[in-house]
């Protein structure tokens, strides 16, 4: 459960440090711009024998980013639960492997983007156009593809070299 700790960890502050060196703004997003704890949640679930523990971590990462990103009171708590629940759809569907985990990856942060954009549509003021919600999402793949890569094989790496296959 440490390195699952350490790990989300390292993915909350990677969003702070990227978009300090690569600011992206909602009319221009950048090529490095994605999800980097949803990414570190798709790399981890595999790893979880037991869904209560992945849930706690997985609302504790949402709060975790509503308070220090958003700003927002439980919008990516809600989003990351939801996001979660699909997480477990697609791993029962597809096989653990690399490429399926980046096709989860792309999947998931798409369905968080699209969410996001209904969600703020819906209750917020703001009137968001369908081809911002386009750009996000095209400007993120190279990085969720990158990312989830990655972490794949570290997180693979570092659970065989401690000889860890669930945790527990």
């Amino acid at each position: 459960m440490i390195i699952s700790i350490i790990y989300l960890a390292i993915c909350l502050i990677l969003e702070v440090i990227m978009s300090i060196f690569f600011p992206s703004t909602l009319t221009n997003v950048s090529l490095f711009t994605t999800i980097y704890t949803i990414i570190g949640l798709i790399i981890l679930y595999p790893h979880f024998n037991n869904d209560k523990k992945y849930y706690l971590l997985l609302i504790i990462c949402g709060i975790l980013f509503d308070v220090l990103y958003t700003s927002t009171f439980m919008f990516n708590l809600v989003l990351f639960v939801i996001v979660g629940i699909i997480i477990k759809i697609l791993y029962n569907i597809f096989p653990e492997n690399i490429f399926m985990t980046n096709l989860m990856s792309f999947i998931i942060i798409i369905i968080y983007h699209l969410l996001s954009f209904i969600l703020l549509s819906l209750f917020s003021g703001i009137s968001y156009s369908f081809i911002l919600l386009v750009n996000i999402i095209l400007g993120s793949i190279l990085m969720t593809i990158i990312y989830t890569t990655i972490s794949y094989y570290i997180i693979h790496y570092t659970f065989n070299k401690f000889g860890i296959k669930y945790v527990k």
